[in-house]
């Protein structure tokens, strides 16, 4: 790895750490995605949701997240391959905690996630093109507040 993609790479965790302090507010994510992405939701093996292009993304998150009160995300190993000098993959691993109201109580559901990412350069800057969302392990219980 050049010293270049070392930047590139560093540039690429930023923005996707952006994302990541977004979460549960998809107007704010949105700029982070490219006018063509691509967004599949999957729990476990069974694909949930899938919208493409921003006209979709915010509704088909909203739809996702539903109820959520507020969410804390911690970013793991993100490894980055480069294709070419504006395209690029990502395997990011994270867990998150969201919490939602529930008939009345607030519910704290831990996840464990991996993103399989394709990044694309789009006027100097770094951006999303399709994102498959993997939630693998995921654990609900009343929060203990």
């Amino acid at each position: 790895m050049n010293q270049e993609q070392v930047n590139e790479t560093m540039t690429i965790q930023k923005m996707v750490g952006k994302v990541a302090n977004a979460e549960g507010r998809p107007a704010d994510q949105i700029r982070y995605f490219t006018q063509d992405c691509q967004v599949r939701i999957y729990m476990g093996d069974e694909q949930i949701l899938e919208f493409t292009s921003p006209k979709y993304f915010e509704s088909g998150m909203k739809t996702f997240f539903g109820n959520l009160k507020r969410c804390h995300y911690m970013l793991g190993q993100h490894t980055i391959d480069f294709l070419s000098q504006n395209n690029a993959t990502g395997l990011l691993f994270c867990r998150a905690a969201h919490v939602k109201e529930d008939y009345g109580e607030d519910i704290i559901v831990d996840y464990c996630i991996y993103y399989e990412d394709i990044y694309e350069k789009v006027k100097g800057e770094w951006l999303i093109k399709a994102r498959d969302i993997h939630y693998l392990i995921s654990n609900r219980q009343v929060l203990g507040i």
